[in-house]
């Protein structure tokens, strides 16, 4: 019965956001963010209209041109017998703000996108493979040599070397926050084709981090280009490219490996996962990456569809705003929690391609699991919330249904991501659920977040993060749970957890790692400033004429040189 009741609420969810018009509200109550919103606009005048009727026949006009243009390109592959891969994803998956793997996060998407590559590479087992580096050694606990491998050059022809090597590091971290937590380097030294590099303290994860596409090998020589970006040594090279619209490649003619098998490729961002669906369905695109689960019932049909999954790390997960009011409270995180149910937003909105988390790390790493910990909530029970609120002190005063205390409601600010239909859902669940308990939920949904999480202006977010993509648990632990992280958009700070981080980083003892690891996902659970809901799959869907295909439990490869269309 209660599977019924949350697909009946699903149901409803899907059919207003298909009212409001490509998914991009949550709800009829969820709120419009304040960067969307615009005021009325006065009455057009004559010329005005006029304009707007060009506008309408130039979009017509383009729109009648991309079609010719696509017609063409089928005919022209038809006549030279390229291999053209078209595929489509949101823009959680494909939207880069640059090609610069200096910047932000765009390293991840060009290590999906096959134009970057690092000196090692992670297997599927998470274990580091070397790549543009074609050995290593480690000389002491902090002095590690590679020997940068004969032959690679970047796309633009010039050889990768040690020093050009040293050189992209070096300007990576000037231009990145994140670097300097990912690889703590206190100097290198470059001799022809062997890098040294010396860590500032031991590291143990030294390899799994030189994995990382924030540290992708590029040529920094000579400033980015302003659409094309950096040169980098992987198969493919950008030939247009628009942030978080499209990128358009050719295989790069002076790759090292072995030689791509398709031409092209043709990369489109479209943040309705319908809209997506319909294309593959029509034959528009070949491939869809990062599928939302719920649309795999229609690609069933194996004579034509595969889907490929992958047990990944990434967990979706809730982050509270500790300096915030109310949310600042453990005993109304504490009944939060108790309101989420778990095993129905894995089982219906995830269609199975997920499991329940109570936790905090997906069973898919060895350090991941509940056991060892002891819960404080392992189960779905608003009933055991609605005592826990009771017990704080909190009680409706002026009879409006939400709860209050000390003149402060328990009403809150609910942010998540505006293309992705699970996490919607899961914001549409807990406003229902968190309603009938006393507190209340306003929903504003965001293509990006991160400036809006950096800036605290929320009360909870929905996030979705791959949390352990090198395979260790020291990634997200240093990303997100010491009190300095970049991403501790929360303020959570706990001495003990700082402590044991800072410990766990430098023991190259891994049963060690893996027990000071659940130590901190037990402070995690115990005090709540962020509570893990779902872990998740990697899925790709693609047409039976594309081969070659691998999903990486690590998200970071897509596009390689094996990947062919026949």
């Amino acid at each position: 019965m209660k599977k019924k009741i949350v697909s009946l609420l699903l149901a409803a969810s899907m059919l207003s956001m298909a009212v409001t018009g490509c998914g991009n509200n949550a709800g009829n109550e969820t709120e419009t963010p304040a960067a969307e919103t615009s005021e009325e606009a006065p009455a057009a005048d004559d010329a005005e209209t006029e304009e707007s009727a060009d506008a309408a026949e130039n979009t017509e006009a383009e729109e009648t041109t991309e079609a010719d243009e696509t017609a063409d390109t089928e005919e022209t592959t038809e006549a030279t017998g390229e291999k053209v891969l078209r595929a489509g994803a949101t823009s959680g998956w494909f939207g880069a703000e640059t090609l610069d793997v200096a910047n932000g996060w765009d390293g991840w998407i060009m290590s999906i996108y096959g134009i970057s590559e690092n000196l090692l590479r992670l297997n599927e087992e998470y274990v580091p493979q070397p790549y543009i580096a074609e050995s290593y050694e480690q000389v002491d606990d902090t002095t590690w040599k590679f020997v940068i491998r004969d032959g690679v050059t970047f796309s633009n022809g010039k050889p990768v070397t040690a020093d050009a090597v040293k050189a992209c590091f070096e300007r990576t971290y000037a231009n990145n926050e994140r670097a300097e937590g990912t690889l703590g380097i206190a100097s290198m030294e470059a001799d022809g084709q062997e890098l040294t590099i010396v860590t500032k303290d031991p590291n143990p994860t030294m390899l799994n981090d030189l994995c990382d596409p924030l540290l992708g090998i590029y040529d920094a020589s000579a400033e980015p280009d302003a659409e094309l970006g950096v040169a980098c040594t992987g198969p493919f090279v950008a030939t247009s490219f628009t942030s978080m619209d499209h990128v358009d490649m050719v295989k790069n003619e002076n790759y090292w490996g072995s030689e791509p098998k398709l031409d092209k490729v043709e990369l489109k961002i479209v943040d309705d996962m319908n809209t997506l669906a319909m294309a593959l369905q029509n034959g528009d695109i070949d491939m869809i990456a990062r599928m939302d689960a719920a649309e795999t019932e229609m690609f069933s049909d194996a004579s034509e569809y595969t889907i490929d999954a992958a047990t990944s790390t990434r967990s979706a997960f809730l982050v509270y705003n500790l300096q915030h009011e109310g949310i600042n409270d453990p005993a109304v995180r504490e009944a939060i929690g108790w309101c989420v149910d778990r095993e129905s937003f894995a089982d219906v909105v995830y269609n199975g391609y997920s499991e329940a988390s109570y936790g905090v790390y997906s069973t898919a790493v060895p350090f991941g699991g509940t056991d060892g910990l002891t819960l404080t909530i392992d189960k779905f029970d608003p009933e055991k919330a609605k005592e826990i609120l009771a017990d704080a002190g909190y009680e409706d005063t002026n009879g409006d249904g939400t709860l209050d205390k000390d003149g402060n409601e328990l009403s809150f600010k609910l942010m998540t991501y505006s293309y992705n239909n699970e996490t919607l859902q899961l914001a549409d669940m807990m406003q229902a659920e968190l309603a009938n308990v006393g507190i209340g939920i306003n929903i504003e949904t965001m293509d990006v977040m991160v400036e809006t999480e950096q800036d605290g202006d929320f009360d909870i977010v929905i996030d979705s993060y791959a949390m352990a993509p090198i395979g260790t648990p020291q990634y997200f632990t240093n990303l997100v749970f010491v009190s300095d992280a970049s991403d501790n958009f929360g303020k959570y700070s706990n001495a003990k957890v700082d402590e044991m981080a800072k410990k766990m980083s430098t023991t190259f003892d891994v049963d060690e790692q893996y027990d000071l690891s659940r130590q901190i996902c037990q402070e995690i659970v115990n005090e709540r400033p962020f509570d893990f809901i779902a872990s998740t799959k990697l899925i790709f869907c693609y047409r039976n004429n594309v081969s070659g295909v691998t999903v990486n439990p690590s998200e970071y490869y897509m596009m390689t040189s094996d990947i062919d269309v026949n």
